[in-house]
């Protein structure tokens, strides 16, 4: 089954706020994914999050964790390449 990128990325936003909500680090609990941006060659997938507590932990919690995630959406979405996951802050007006 084929997507279009906007579902794609919003299939992965759904995907990974859950598996992210299911790892058990003190650092990731009042994490929001706000947004999920897929490259157009989709070897990378930009993640903005909001973190309403330490953001600097929380990013570092989720670059540790990147393995985990990687292979959450390899059982969950079916894709042809998996992407490496880069963690964001959420801006209003992500760039």
């Amino acid at each position: 089954m084929r997507y279009g990128k906007a579902h794609l990325e919003e299939r992965l936003r759904r995907v990974l706020a859950e598996e992210i909500q299911a790892l058990e680090d003190p650092r990731l609990f009042l994490l929001a994914v706000e947004e999920a941006r897929l490259s157009p060659d989709g070897a990378l997938l930009s993640v903005y999050v909001e973190a309403f507590g330490d953001e600097r932990g929380a990013l570092e919690a989720l670059a540790r964790a990147e393995g985990r995630l990687v292979a959450a959406i390899k059982r969950r979405v079916r894709l042809k390449r998996l992407p490496r996951l880069e963690f964001l802050p959420w801006r209003a007006e992500p760039s």
